[in-house]
């Protein structure tokens, strides 16, 4: 599980941002301006115009992009002003591990941060981890590297990042459960029947956080729920029925504790992931802000609903998946990235992304040992199997 106990002593100088074109990379650069901390390195899979202007502005030592193209194209955009560019993977890997930043913030979404994440954890500073496919795929693996190099993980997912400030200092043998609290999507409250034709634009209008494409779909069929109890499983150790999921439209209730003597602890705060980006930065300390505080009064009323795992089983399959153990997280990961992305592209519709997701779970074995190794076999195999589903779909 994650050191409940952050150093104390921790100041941040520099700081190193994977993924620094997603949407968490991009608050995180807010952040690190907000707050005066020099960037030391910053990577990026695409978008490199995008980036070419990051780098412009935070004038990392390192900047390291996903193709040897993209490094090119990125040379050309910067031209003198160019700092050092990598892409081949194992010299990318090499400066994560070795970076002479403080802290790394580990932004870069889906399986492919893998890689990263586990290089991350090897170099022996804070990791600010908002990849969650990561520590839902290999997250024992990570946490161990992280102990053995003394590094330390702060989650900075708006979840797990609650739960970990009500649990810091304390004895987990106080803990009862954990109850997560989800947003409910576009579609809360929606039947089976009332989702069969929703569209595209429909999953990704959340309501109150602002997103990537990929997680917003999570959001709208509760799979990224899922992929958070299985996180909070990992990082917090505790078993899988000892965390419960709640429906809270406002979004201000981050997550709760519930302990021994059955009294809750909440963390709430505004729906914006920079207070957690800001909080691995400071951790154990609260850095002062300058935005107005939480006005109670003003939301007037908090409400919370069981989510319906009749409408969107993808939470139940998260929960199934963590029971069956070893690599079959990883299998579910790799079947939702495939099948998110088909419905994106029109090929499926919402509801078969369940479809393929339970169906590639229930075929693909689990292999009992985690690595490196045997997840990215896994991963492939299920990418395969999903790829066959959603043909046989789209034939249909």
């Amino acid at each position: 599980m994650v050191n409940l106990r952050p150093n104390p002593a921790f100041r941040a100088n520099a700081a190193c941002v994977l993924g620094a074109t997603g949407s968490v990379g991009i608050q995180t650069l807010d952040v690190l301006a907000e707050c005066g901390i020099p960037v030391e390195m910053m990577t990026a899979g695409e978008g490199v115009e995008r980036f070419a202007r990051a780098v412009k502005r935070f004038r990392p030592k390192i900047a390291a992009m996903t193709t040897g193209e993209a490094a090119a194209k990125l040379r050309e955009l910067l031209g003198d002003d160019a700092p050092e560019i990598l892409w081949r993977p194992d010299e990318v890997l090499d400066a994560v591990r070795t970076t002479g930043a403080d802290i790394v913030f580990h932004s870069v979404s889906g399986l492919a941060g893998l890689d990263t994440a586990i290089a991350a954890a090897e170099s022996g500073k804070r990791v600010g981890m908002a990849n969650k496919e990561a520590i839902v795929a290999c997250g024992d693996l990570i946490l161990d590297r992280a102990a053995s190099s003394g590094g330390e993980i702060i989650p900075v997912d708006s979840e797990h990042c609650a739960i970990y400030r009500c649990l810091e200092g304390r004895d987990p043998g106080d803990l009862r459960r954990i109850l997560l609290t989800a947003s409910g999507g576009p579609f809360f409250g929606r039947t089976a029947e009332e989702l069969r034709h929703v569209t595209a634009a429909e999953a990704l209008a959340h309501p109150t956080w602002k997103m990537g494409k990929k997680i917003t779909v999570d959001s709208a069929t509760l799979m990224n729920k899922g992929f958070e109890v299985i996180e909070a499983v990992r990082l917090f150790g505790v078993p899988e029925n000892r965390v419960d999921v709640l429906v809270h439209r406002q979004s201000i209730v981050h997550s709760m504790v519930e302990w021994n003597d059955n009294t809750l602890l909440a963390q709430m705060g505004r729906p914006d992931m920079r207070d957690c980006i800001r909080y691995a930065l400071t951790a154990p300390h609260a850095a002062p802000v300058t935005h107005p505080p939480l006005d109670l009064a003003a939301i007037g009323s908090l409400t919370f609903a069981e989510p319906d795992t009749t409408a969107f089983p993808l939470l139940e399959a998260a929960r199934e998946a963590v029971r069956m153990g070893g690599t079959a997280p990883a299998c579910l990961i790799a079947a939702d990235e495939e099948a998110v992305d088909a419905f994106l592209a029109g090929q499926i519709g919402f509801q078969d992304i369940a479809a393929v997701v339970t169906e590639t779970l229930g075929r693909i074995p689990a292999l009992s040992e985690i690595n490196t190794e045997t997840a990215a076999y896994t991963v492939t195999q299920a990418r395969r199997f999903a790829r066959r589903q959603i043909d046989l779909m789209q034939r249909m």
